[in-house]
């Protein structure tokens, strides 16, 4: 049997991916165990990982990320299939299509810091959207919303300084991740 051909740019870039999900993995493993005022609050330090996905890999292997990062997570973490995974699951797809779009669009106008705060306020969105949708179908639940939106301002203004950090880092020691 022929060993499988690959070129060493596809396996560097593999090596990338597999890096920031195992990276992303621990974050989110991390974050579970500080405390927090809520279970339902999060710092959403894993998407750290995923927004340096996007800046060095692009959106489709970011996705990747994402969707390994959430699956690992859960499964370590005993929510795999549960509605914290679901939920975890589609605000991680969301912040990740924001953060591909507006560093895409913006790159230039915006700093990661602005794409990672832009990107919280999607996964609050979605998260918020899925509540609703399939367990708390009260419309007083929206009055949480607001709380929870300037949440994701201090939390996408954390994880956006961390990624801006460690991307300048990755950049000023000349690493490349593709």
């Amino acid at each position: 049997m022929a060993p499988l051909s690959s070129s060493p740019v596809a396996d560097k870039r593999l090596v990338s991916m597999a890096l920031l999900v195992a990276l992303g993995v621990v974050l989110h493993r991390v974050e579970a165990l500080l405390p927090l005022p809520s279970p339902w609050i999060k710092l959403g330090l894993a998407n750290i990982m995923t927004l340096l996905a996007v800046v060095y890999l692009g959106f489709r292997d970011a996705l990747v990320v994402t969707a390994l990062r959430v699956v690992l997570g859960s499964l370590l973490g005993g929510t795999f299939l549960g509605p914290t995974f679901f939920l975890s699951f589609a605000g991680g797809m969301a912040a990740t299509g924001v953060m591909a779009g507006m560093y895409r669009l913006g790159a230039r106008r915006f700093s990661l810091v602005g794409v990672s705060v832009a990107a919280a306020v999607a996964h609050t969105l979605a998260v918020a959207a899925c509540v609703y949708l399939f367990f708390i179908q009260q419309e007083v639940f929206f009055h949480l919303v607001p709380v929870f939106m300037v949440l994701a301002l201090f939390s996408g203004i954390l994880t956006g300084v961390a990624a801006n950090l460690l991307a300048e880092r990755l950049n000023a020691h000349q690493v490349t991740l593709r």
